[in-house]
């Protein structure tokens, strides 16, 4: 849709969220609620495993899966990443950052056996859970079982120095982009 007075593509928004309170909340923002009168902004409360509404099937030409899939069971993640696929447009792209293999955070819930539920899936402190990806997981989830392009993958590596307790961290994430094939 263009608005004729600024010649912009407007974007249509379509939330998703596990968390009903999320949605709740993202509802209560301005803009969400300008652009939902307009027809343009939705919300969902919704489990990714279990499938996206039926209003979300193919109407996104981005998708994005920000630190999400690593807290799904790794026996489901599979089922998940099909289920956002079939949120894309041909030619739409799913965007993702997670935590990434032997990120400091895994190595320190490695140290305690109490914590590991399954090879690389472990519960944190706060009773979450969260899998540490290797760009071959991502490919095979992605590409082999979703069907989508592999359009960029990569591992960012960071240090990061308190230099008042003289402690460093190494932060370990995966980032891609994976696109639906146009036919």
């Amino acid at each position: 849709e263009e608005d004729g007075d600024k010649n912009e593509k407007l974007w249509s928004i379509y939330g998703l969220d596990l968390s009903s309170v999320a949605i709740d909340l993202l509802k209560k923002d301005e803009r969400f609620q300008s652009a939902s009168q307009e027809g343009r902004a939705f919300g969902f409360a919704a489990n990714i495993v279990e499938g996206a509404p039926l209003e979300c099937n193919k109407v996104a030409d981005i998708a994005s899966l920000l630190f999400c899939l690593s807290a799904i069971d790794p026996e489901l993640q599979s089922r998940a990443v099909r289920n956002v696929a079939a949120t894309l447009k041909p030619g739409g792209t799913v965007v993702f950052r997670d935590y990434g293999r032997l990120d400091e955070s895994q190595v320190k819930l490695g140290s305690q056996r109490s914590k590991l539920l399954k090879e690389n899936f472990y519960v944190k402190h706060d009773a979450t859970k969260c899998y540490f990806f290797t760009t071959q997981d991502l490919e095979r989830l992605f590409r082999d079982e979703a069907g989508l392009e592999v359009v960029e993958l990569f591992y960012i590596r960071r240090l990061y120095k308190n230099r008042s307790t003289d402690t460093t961290r190494r932060r370990v994430w995966v980032q891609g982009q994976f696109r639906k094939p146009l036919s």
